[in-house]
């Protein structure tokens, strides 16, 4: 009985703290990306493998300067809009050797609020590098491999094959098998549903 009054403690206990995670929206312009432990973590999950953490603060600390600080200290709440991310990495501060475009981004929507403008399919077609062409979908292209139009394969050495041991004759097309294929291994328990063996 104490056993499961102390389990039921446990469940309403655990469900009173509602342990999760959750967003947690705050006002004003934040901490400053530094060296802590978060803005690192954020950093190493996003960025590609021997890449500088400081020059990806750096960029980040310009961002947070130029960018963010402003908007949040003119409206605490505001949320910067994903185009505004891409012309500050289209801008000279953002461009830095060995720094990863893809990776600031991904950090950016990580630490600070972003309001998402483009649908999830304008996103994704503008991710495709690729276009077909007509090149590749010809007009009168048809699903099939393409026919040969020469009517005759005529080959360039039209010579029979000179072997040491002679010129070999046509090969004979047997219109019949001489065996039908099966197999008796003369055993008390064969039977013709067996798995047969080889043709003697």
């Amino acid at each position: 009985m104490v056993v499961w009054f102390a389990l039921l403690l446990l469940v309403v206990l655990l469900w009173t703290q509602r342990i999760r995670e959750t967003y947690v929206e705050i006002s004003g312009p934040g901490e400053r990306p530094s060296r802590t432990a978060a803005w690192l973590s954020k950093i190493d999950a996003a960025s590609p493998i021997g890449g500088n953490d400081d020059d990806y603060l750096r960029v980040l600390q310009s961002f947070y300067d130029n960018v963010w600080k402003p908007l949040r200290d003119s409206n605490p709440t505001a949320s910067i809009k994903d185009t505004e991310v891409e012309t500050f990495l289209q801008s000279t501060d953002a461009q830095i050797p060995g720094v990863d475009p893809k990776a600031i981004r991904k950090i950016i929507v990580a630490g600070f609020s972003v309001e998402q403008t483009m649908s999830a399919a304008a996103r994704e077609e503008a991710q495709v590098k690729f276009k077909p062409s007509q090149a590749l979908e010809p007009r009168d292209g048809v699903d099939q491999v393409y026919n040969r139009k020469e009517s005759i394969y005529t080959p360039v050495d039209s010579r029979l094959g000179e072997l040491p041991e002679g010129i070999y004759p046509q090969v004979f097309q047997q219109p019949e098998p001489r065996r039908e294929g099966t197999y008796d291994d003369k055993s008390t328990s064969w039977t013709s549903v067996q798995f047969s063996g080889l043709s003697q």
